[in-house]
């Protein structure tokens, strides 16, 4: 029997950002094809009643209003935003254009582990690799490692590159990694 909701975890769309093809070598033939298997990765995974927490950078937001709100809504599920270095509206545009909630972190328990949801790793601070036993974050791209181990926190990188431009089930991935 199907959960009656998931959670699902992604970082780093970075839609309608076309350079992004270029400084993180992705193989996209035009900013149209990108933007277009990502959503269609995107509603192929996720349910209208799902749950998808995304590390930053969700969309290039130098365009206008309405083409990030066309994204947005195209997009299923109910959608948790910890902001990137990208995400320049206003918290409350944001909540006023299709995001359920935004913040800088976000922090859950599940199964007795203490989780960290950031966009960039490097804003971690230092008690946060001894508080916590996962950090999952976004922002390094396909730079590094997807998990590694610092201390006692294991330390993992969904940006698209590395999970294949496709939101990946935070249940599955912890299961993978403990």
């Amino acid at each position: 029997m199907k959960p009656l909701i998931n959670v699902y975890i992604i970082g780093d769309n970075h839609f309608n950002h076309w350079n992004i093809n270029k400084y993180c070598n992705r193989k996209f033939k035009s900013l149209e094809e990108m933007n277009n298997i990502m959503i269609n990765n995107w509603n192929k995974t996720i349910r209208e009643k799902d749950l998808i927490i995304n590390l930053g950078d969700m969309i290039f937001t130098k365009g206008k209003s309405e083409e990030i709100f066309k994204i947005i809504k195209q997009l299923k599920g109910r959608k948790i935003l910890v902001s990137g270095n990208h995400d320049r509206k206003s918290y409350s545009w944001y909540l006023t254009h299709g995001i359920d909630f935004i913040c800088e972190r976000f922090v859950w328990y599940y199964n007795n582990k203490k989780i960290l949801f950031i966009h960039n790793l490097h804003k971690a601070r230092l008690c946060d690799l001894k508080n916590f036993d996962y950090i999952i974050h976004g922002h390094t791209h396909n730079k590094g490692r997807t998990i590694h181990r610092r201390k006692n926190c294991k330390i993992i990188n969904v940006s698209v590159e590395q999970i294949n431009y496709t939101p990946l089930l935070l249940v599955s991935l912890l299961h993978r990694v403990r």
